[in-house]
């Protein structure tokens, strides 16, 4: 028969345990937990319409394929990372549009006409995007710019074989290198005239500009020439309302956005150039996730007009942690894309 155990037997034993799981503790490292994604650009939410408008926006959606699959280029494709976009990204780049509820989208990085249908039948069949333009303009990673629209699309335009003016007078220039002696729009502009009603057209174009560090004398030549596209619109018609949305892969100081200031373009976010630096609400303000800002809506005169103040905003969705190589790295759960929509919103009534 055993002895009963004394309490204070019993305390000294409890004080060894938990003595001896403090020293566990101590000596074992733990792995620290992981950083989620989160939301850390643009509003949380996007901001309401105004009764009678009509809402814009532009989204880069980041090489977005379809799963059709071609035998004959799955090489090239693998290696240069067009593959199909999973479905989660997908149904999360949706979401994102749909809670934007734009009547007009400007889309950027997208596979083909063929792939912009397969994408709104099978991720947005009920947003009433009857209408869709997309061209193959030859670029080598297979992406496109294109518009969905709820209003009918009458006339669209790209300028594949355009040359860009490589000539250019005054100071703050970007040298062009000495092997760049004809230049072309690696990604060219898609111009869409949309009929919003009988009486009233908009004339938009979503962009694309060249990316990296050390093509600012490409992205100067493309604006160079986009300009002088517009002016011919605005020649043949003085009171069109035009609107140009899309990535301009530039800093609000860099002279190939700048340049459409200067011929008298409205950013619909200038006061943004403020804040993106010192303001405490400068996340609100930044597309990328890289917390810059890449993407802009311009008006001309005639359309800025109509803009319904204080509509421009950007809205954001699930940013990765920094930790996250883009580069070999798989996307997060819940991830969309590297760019986030901007919007605007205008109350068609050409006023005089």
């Amino acid at each position: 028969m055993s002895r009963a155990t004394s309490p204070a037997t019993r305390i000294r034993a409890l004080s060894g345990c938990v003595l001896l799981l403090g020293l566990l503790a101590w000596t074992v490292p733990v792995a620290p937990a992981a950083v989620p994604p989160v939301n850390r650009y643009g509003r949380s939410r996007p901001l309401e319409r105004p009764p009678g408008s009509i809402r814009l926006a532009t989204y880069n959606v980041l090489n977005l394929f379809d799963h059709a699959f071609d035998p004959a280029t799955v090489a090239d494709q693998e290696r240069l990372g067009m593959t199909p976009t999973a479905e989660a990204r997908c149904r999360k780049l949706a979401e994102a549009i749909v809670a934007v509820d734009a009547d007009i989208v400007a889309l950027q990085e997208v596979e083909s006409l063929a792939c912009l249908k397969w994408f709104r039948d099978t991720f947005l069949p009920k947003e009433g995007y009857r209408y869709m333009a997309s061209f193959d303009v030859g670029y080598y990673r297979d992406v496109e710019n294109c518009f969905l629209s709820r209003f009918p699309i009458t006339a669209a335009h790209v300028w594949p074989e355009l040359e860009l003016p490589t000539s250019r007078e005054g100071v703050g220039w970007d040298e062009i290198p000495d092997d760049q002696s004809t230049l072309h729009f690696p990604r060219s502009p898609l111009m869409v005239t949309v009929q919003v009603r009988p009486d009233y057209e908009l004339t938009l174009c979503s962009i694309h500009a060249k990316s990296g560090p050390d093509y600012k004398w490409q992205r100067e030549s493309e604006s160079l020439a986009l300009l002088g596209l517009l002016d011919e619109v605005r020649r043949r018609d003085p009171s069109r309302n035009i609107v140009l949305l899309g990535d301009f892969n530039a800093a609000p100081w860099d002279k190939s956005y700048r340049l459409f200031l200067e011929q008298g373009w409205i950013d619909v976010l200038a006061h943004r150039t403020m804040k993106i630096k010192y303001d405490e609400d400068a996340p609100l303000f930044k597309t990328h996730e890289s917390n810059r800002v890449l993407d802009y809506i311009l008006m001309n005169s005639a359309a800025h007009r109509e803009l319904v103040i204080g509509s421009a905003h950007v809205y954001g969705t699930l940013t990765p942690p920094d930790s996250y190589d883009w580069r070999t790295d798989e996307h997060p759960r819940g991830y969309a894309s590297d760019h986030y929509p901007v919007i605007v919103d205008l109350v068609p009534r050409d006023q005089p």
